[in-house]
């Protein structure tokens, strides 16, 4: 029977393109499995990719307008104006229809003396 090599901390942060105080933190909270040998971590390569699989991209998710279709979107205006809370919610601001207006003028203090 073959065993599986068994990497590293280092490794596995060099294969994670992250910190190896990241891999430990992920060892400690049992997001990412590992055994410690003594003092040292050691994980097996199946368990690395099965972390792979299940971590998320980093950083915060985009937001999409595909997410609610019409239909939906339509049952829940429906269900804030049933309900009354449609004035509660923020309004758009609208912008204005005429010319821009001019910026104020400052009035400056005169020193008294």
């Amino acid at each position: 029977m073959k065993r599986p090599r068994l990497l590293s901390v280092a490794e596995v942060a060099a294969e994670l393109d992250a910190s190896e105080a990241y891999v430990r933190r992920l060892l400690l909270r049992q997001r990412l499995y590992g055994t410690k040998l003594g003092f040292v971590w050691v994980i097996y390569p199946d368990d690395l990719e099965a972390f792979k699989l299940l971590r998320r991209p980093p950083g915060r998710p985009r937001k999409t307008d595909e997410g609610a279709d019409k239909a939906s979107l339509a049952d829940i205006a429906g269900e804030r104006n049933r309900a009354g809370t449609d004035r509660l919610l923020r309004q758009r601001r609208r912008m204005p229809v005429g010319p821009p207006r001019g910026r104020r003028r400052l009035r400056s203090r005169s020193k008294r003396g």
